[in-house]
């Protein structure tokens, strides 16, 4: 299960994504509708078989390795901002 599916299982649909890296830079990525986006990984520049979830938590989230424009990767928490 990808993870649009697994965040619409887990009762989400319009969202906001605050990424952490593991320097500790920040970028937010408001105003996902889930039932509209296509690949949410692509979009978030994730490898998709890294990504650990843990949405059932009082602070949902998931962890991945994101690639880079450079084309480095780093490790990053995905925040679930918008709640059920």
């Amino acid at each position: 299960m990808n993870l649009k599916d697994r965040l619409i299982t887990n009762g989400f649909d319009h969202i906001d994504i605050l990424l952490v890296d593991d320097e500790g830079d920040q970028t937010t990525v408001p105003d996902i509708t889930l039932h509209k986006v296509n690949d949410l990984e692509y979009k978030l520049y994730l490898q998709s078989e890294t990504i650990q979830y843990h949405l059932d938590r009082e602070y949902p989230h998931f962890e991945a390795v994101q690639n880079s424009e450079d084309g480095r990767t780093k490790t990053v928490k995905g925040y679930i901002l918008e709640w059920k």
